[in-house]
């Protein structure tokens, strides 16, 4: 088995949003200031958060949309969504002119430059326990009023941290984290793999439940992937019905837009990667291995510039052979036989 661990390593930097997440920050930083700035949503107790694939750090390339969490802690059941949406709206609007447009439920600001944007989602204290949750109009009427629903979008942030904390490739390196790599990639076989849904968060909720019931201990990030990957395989299955379970709210499932086809069309494509997966786990030569997970991992996704998230090793010619070098590749099984020759 090969384990070409350089070459993960280098897949996760390939796809890792780093102008885009200094872009995100600088958006994220510019709409806050302005929310923060008003007096009317500085009385509402208006304290803004980053939510989202970006704000749990598991996004990869290309950021196109930052969420930011706008909660009103002196909110009141009596608060109507459409008309604070109204207000958000204005502020924002004289704020970033010509960048702003009112959502059903949230407000964008476009930032061109960036080729990004953030929606800012309003959210009162929830009133059954407001100490711990929060909610966010479902559907705003015309009237300005709506049906609040519950959520804590914060609760996922915390459930990767200590996740990323628990699961290590190395027991004696606390920074060794494995769940954070484990996600980005299970990220990028959805979009390579997968037409448009079911999302990424979704798959994020998968992949921390195959966490959480498998407790794996590899030593490589492509035996963790595996072995995650083919338990959302056996899993997709089992939710053309009713989504998996919430981890942030307890007797909640999550939803998808993706329609029944979608989700049994998914399931048969995720079974094919991660047979495929495990077949370059498997694979004694380190180039047909590489060719495997090149396969797998497809190009990077939404960039000018598409390029294969898994490189081969030099050593390797674009097929999967070994180039005629005679010289021991890395990660290699053993050692190349020998010429017959001797000093």
């Amino acid at each position: 088995m090969a384990t070409l661990a350089t070459q993960f390593d280098a897949a996760l930097r390939r796809i890792e949003p780093q102008t885009d997440a200094q872009n995100a920050a600088d958006a994220h930083k510019q709409v806050s200031g302005a929310l923060e700035a008003d007096d009317r949503l500085r009385e509402l107790g208006v304290s803004p958060v980053l939510i989202g694939s970006y704000g749990r750090d598991v996004s990869i390339k290309r950021v196109k949309d930052v969420d930011v969490f706008a909660r009103l802690r002196n909110a009141t059941a009596t608060l109507r969504p459409g008309e604070i949406l109204d207000h958000v709206k204005d502020v924002l609007g004289e704020a970033f002119p010509g960048q702003v447009k009112r959502q059903y439920r949230s407000v964008e600001v476009k930032f061109p430059d960036y080729g990004l944007s953030v929606d800012v989602v309003i959210a009162r204290p929830c009133v059954d326990h407001p100490e711990d949750h929060w909610q966010i109009p479902q559907k705003i009427e015309d009237d300005g009023r709506a049906r609040w629903v519950e959520t804590n979008p914060v609760k996922m942030t915390e459930l990767k941290t200590a996740a990323n904390k628990k699961f290590l490739l190395s027991s004696d390196n606390p920074k060794s984290g494995v769940y954070v790599p484990v996600v980005k990639l299970i990220r990028q076989i959805r979009r390579t793999w997968v037409d448009e849904q079911p999302g990424g968060y979704y798959f994020e909720v998968l992949t921390y439940h195959a966490f959480q019931d498998l407790e794996p201990n590899e030593n490589t990030v492509a035996e963790y992937l595996c072995v995650v990957l083919r338990e959302i395989a056996d899993r997709l299955p089992d939710y053309v019905e009713k989504g998996p379970d919430d981890p942030t709210l307890d007797e909640r499932t999550i939803t998808t837009k993706a329609t029944r086809e979608q989700i049994e069309a998914a399931a048969e494509r995720i079974a094919e990667a991660a047979q495929l997966a495990e077949d370059a786990r498997d694979e004694d030569d380190v180039c047909a291995s590489a060719l495997k997970w090149q396969e797998l991992l497809g190009v990077t996704q939404q960039t000018d510039d598409p390029e294969d998230v898994f490189a081969l090793p030099d050593a390797c010619n674009a097929d999967g052979t070994e180039k005629q070098t005679g010289r021991l590749l890395k990660g290699a099984p053993a050692v190349p036989a020998g010429r017959d020759r001797y000093a």
